[in-house]
């Protein structure tokens, strides 16, 4: 079943972007042969089958280049088998020339945009028509165009909080949303106290309120710590959807239902929610128009970068150079997409795009290939900072610390030309700070050390590599730097904590597995069983209580203290933990391919909307 999922996807991209039925067919059947040789673990060279949509071109034997020119006994290393690269470079990068060819929709656009706005403006529109409104455009993707209005009609509707028109379910709820995640002071208690009976339950007048039990539930997740009425909601609401769900007869209604149920909007990722709405929605022509125009030119941007981010990584040609290393160049970028989705992002995604591939080479250094004594000794070159460092170092070692130097400096010229700030010092100290946590896993593995839950936390938050992308993003998503937002991302701020730990449970959780048949023990949930001695299952339990904990803690310091960035990169931050979610939610979705991972990469990168 999977093989052949595997293959539609392959066949229904290389037939969407392909005119001549001629080549279609030619294609797809070479597309089939490819799929077959790769399922039965034979290596297919790329040269052999292009121009083939996908063409694996990893090397499964180790490249010359491995030698450290020493006559010494062969180190016994660890062993990895990551599936070779399924795309098709030549392909990819072709896009880049054919997709930009788009007509212009700048006076288009111009026209739709002012008709919403002025539904946005209007003192006039009911309440819940105006939160309605302001949810379809987020949920669309475009609030960027309308920041300022949809502040503004949020800070009217908070002025009315004593004086609303409607005070129904679905209205609180939303509004409690709205505000909430706008950084509006808003209570729980004071918002929803009055759906409670005398008995301090929900009213059961509100178990067959399908848009109120969505909303409240979707609004049951902007909670903070000590919010207990809202933990209460969640349960109510979960409780009578999951009812509802099967008894509805609105199928786009069964399917909100379902999606709600999976995944809470606000673990989302935006971009990819955006594609889904524009599938589904139904409401105003304008609003629909500008996302559908949105999405599409914003997409052939994607393209176009993603053909220069490809280049760069076919010149730098370090999986053919290492062998062992993952080559996931596309699956980088579309991380760096999620991201930083915006149109106004471009040079942020490129930039995260390169560091996310050189940072999973790092990685693998650490994790699959190296000594315990090369390990040392990179790390030590990587604290000093000095390209005469890598001397000492293998060769192997050489060109991935020339990789992750000259990207640093690469980034930090392309920052100092745009602002005339000197950022290389905070990407230098995330690079240390990430390579001492690697060599702390390390020297766990190699001494064959269980730390506790806790240590392991401390140390696999700063390995997630969520500081090092946080730190180098901040200075594209923000470029009016100030003393006392730098100093927040130099002593790494809650938002930015909570974040990486959110992202490394979620991350363990699908690589736990894989990582095990390695010799890998010391992951989240087995330090856990180690720590507590409970069961497996109760393991998996705290760890869900983990991740929601910190989505409360997150909550807390992004949408209710007065956090020192600004609102784009503390989106940005969010959208961290949101990546991992569907790339490791069903395992490993960056070391194997992963179907559901290849068709959300397809909506995002490929497939434009109708």
């Amino acid at each position: 079943m999977e093989f052949s999922l595997q293959i539609l996807s392959r066949v229904k991209l290389y037939w969407y972007h392909t005119k001549s039925w001629l080549s279609r067919i030619r294609s797809v059947a070479r597309c089939f042969v490819t799929c077959a040789r790769v399922s039965t673990g034979e290596q297919v060279k790329a040269r052999s089958i292009t121009p083939l949509l996908f063409t694996p071109s990893r090397q499964d034997e180790m490249s010359p280049a491995l030698s450290t020119g020493s006559k010494q006994q062969p180190t016994s290393r660890r062993s990895v088998h990551y599936p070779p690269n399924i795309w098709d470079y030549d392909f990819l990068e072709s896009l880049a020339s054919t997709q930009q060819k788009r007509a212009n929709y700048h006076d288009v656009e111009k026209g739709l945009e002012e008709n919403v706005k002025k539904l946005v403006q209007e003192r006039q529109t009911e309440q819940l028509a105006l939160l309605t409104l302001i949810d379809d455009i987020q949920r669309l993707g475009i609030s960027h165009r309308f920041q300022e209005d949809i502040a503004q009609a949020l800070n009217r509707l908070y002025l009315l909080k004593n004086r609303t028109e409607e005070n129904g379910l679905n209205a609180t709820a939303l509004r409690f949303k709205l505000l909430r995640q706008h950084g509006f002071a808003v209570s729980a208690d004071e918002e929803f106290g009055k759906f409670k009976d005398s008995e301090g339950k929900f009213m059961t007048s509100l178990h067959n309120d399908v848009h109120g039990l969505l909303n409240l539930y979707e609004a049951s997740y902007y909670a903070f710590e000590g919010e207990f009425l809202l933990d209460e909601a969640n349960a109510f609401a979960q409780k009578h959807l999951t009812k509802l769900k099967d008894v509805v007869k609105d199928r786009s209604l069964e399917d909100r239902i379902a999606r709600t149920l999976d995944l809470p909007l606000h673990h989302r990722l935006p971009v990819v929610e955006a594609k889904h709405t524009l599938k589904t929605y139904n409401g105003n022509p304008s609003l629909r128009e500008i996302a559908k125009l949105n999405f599409n030119t914003t997409q052939s941007m994607y393209q176009s970068e993603l053909a220069a981010v490809i280049r760069w990584w076919r010149q730098l040609d370090l999986p053919n150079k290492l062998g062992f290393s993952r080559d996931r160049i596309v699956e980088n970028f579309n991380a760096a997409v999620v991201m930083a989705p915006g149109p106004q992002d471009g040079d942020c995604r490129k930039a995260m795009a390169k560091l996310i591939a050189v940072l999973c080479v790092i990685d693998d250094i650490y994790d699959v290939y190296g000594s315990l004594e090369e390990l040392k000794l990179f790390t030590l070159a990587t604290e000093r900072w000095d390209v005469n460092a890598i001397d000492e170092l293998p060769e192997y070692m050489r060109l991935s610390f020339l990789a992750m130097f000259n990207s640093a400096n690469e980034m930090a010229y392309e920052i100092m030309k745009k602002t005339g700030f000197n950022c290389l010092p905070y990407i230098k100290q995330g690079w240390c700070d990430l390579c001492k946590a690697f060599m702390t896993e390390a020297e766990w593995y190699f001494g064959k050390q269980m730390p506790t839950f806790e240590d392991y936390l401390e140390i696999g938050w700063r390995s997630v590599g969520g500081v090092i992308l946080l730190r180098a993003a901040y200075f594209y998503s923000d470029m009016k730097f100030t003393l006392e937002s730098l100093g927040h991302l130099e002593n790494l701020h809650e938002a930015i904590r909570y974040s990486c730990i959110l992202s490394r449970v979620i991350n363990d959780w699908g690589t736990e597995e894989r990582e095990q048949e390695r010799g890998e023990a010391a992951k989240s949930i087995n330090c856990y069983i180690h720590t507590t001695g409970a069961p497996v299952e109760d393991a998996r339990k705290h760890m869900k209580s983990v991740i929601q904990e910190n989505w409360k803690k997150f909550n807390k310091v992004a949408y209710g203290d007065s956090p020192p960035f600004s609102k784009a990169f503390l989106e940005l931050i969010a959208n961290f933990p949101r990546c991992c979610t569907p790339m490791y939610s069903r395992g490993d979705g960056l070391g194997t391919h992963d179907d559901k991972v290849i068709s959300y990469l397809m909506e995002v990168l490929l497939q434009p909307a109708e």
